[in-house]
């Protein structure tokens, strides 16, 4: 049970961590999330143009934003770095992964 507390938790701080993170650079580095939100753009048209039937290729354009693809990169980077900090943690303290 444990284990199910803890994955919930990484999702749900990660999720929280990965929009400050986002409105942190937007605020700070506008610039760079530019950048982001380009490559985001570039990205989703590559996705779109593969040559899917339009019955499929219509939810691919409905179900992905530039938006929604940077913040789901922030998100990734994030549950990477609590990934990688919980693991130290645990092995700094004796307690591995069970």
């Amino acid at each position: 049970m444990g284990r199910v507390i803890a994955a919930t938790a990484s999702i749900f701080f990660s999720l929280i961590l990965g929009a400050i993170a986002l409105a942190v650079v937007a605020v700070m580095l506008p610039e760079t999330m530019e950048t982001f939100l380009d490559g985001a753009s570039w990205l989703r048209d590559q996705l779109t143009s593969t040559g899917l039937a339009s019955k499929y290729n219509v939810w691919v354009k409905f179900l992905i934003a530039d938006q929604q693809l940077v913040f789901m990169g922030f998100v990734i980077v994030v549950r990477i770095i609590l990934a990688l900090l919980i693991a130290a943690g645990s092995s700094l303290f004796g307690r591995g992964y069970r």
